[in-house]
């Protein structure tokens, strides 16, 4: 009878186990984890405009690795070439940056310590991004506002489908 017990107990400790794990797994942190192509990048004004900061049919490929590390290039489409120019020097709307991310679940939002970016002022900087959405493999975030040289508030929205 005891050892009934005990094997009772033991399958229901495990079970809580397992179901803790799957609870985990289905954290923001986790899901978050891997390659995203972009599908939408624009900024979003006030009154409800919208502008396509890097043009329309920009490209561009955001990863999170499971230890923490992240890189994200954005890329305006159908950009000049420029005669006897050398990859170290980029023509027209591009960014690309690199460095940690961490993940707040309460907030519904991830923060990138960056390291190195082709925007110096992002160096060593740490950028707060909202997780709008995040259903199976779409993902929306949203960048704290901007206010642009014509004194215009907006905020960044990036939309991501999963790569496979």
């Amino acid at each position: 009878m005891l050892m009934r017990t005990f094997i009772t107990a033991a399958v229901a400790a495990l079970a809580v186990c397992g179901a803790g794990a799957a609870f985990a797994a289905d954290t923001f942190g986790a899901r978050l984890v891997g390659a995203w192509k972009i599908v939408s990048v624009y900024d979003e004004f006030a009154d409800g405009s919208r502008r396509d900061t890097w043009g329309a049919g920009a490209q561009g490929l955001v990863v999170f690795t499971p230890g923490g590390q992240f890189s994200a290039i954005i890329v305006g489409r159908d950009r000049p070439a420029r005669a006897g120019g050398v990859p170290s020097e980029p023509v027209g709307p591009a960014i690309a940056y690199a460095g940690t991310y961490s993940v707040d679940e309460a907030a519904h939002a991830f923060s990138t310590s960056v390291w190195q970016s082709t925007f110096p002022q992002w160096q060593g900087q740490t950028l707060v991004r909202t997780i709008e959405t995040l259903e199976g493999d779409h993902l929306k975030v949203r960048a704290a506002p901007i206010t642009d040289a014509t004194g215009r508030q907006f905020v960044p929205h990036l939309e991501l489908d999963r790569v496979k």
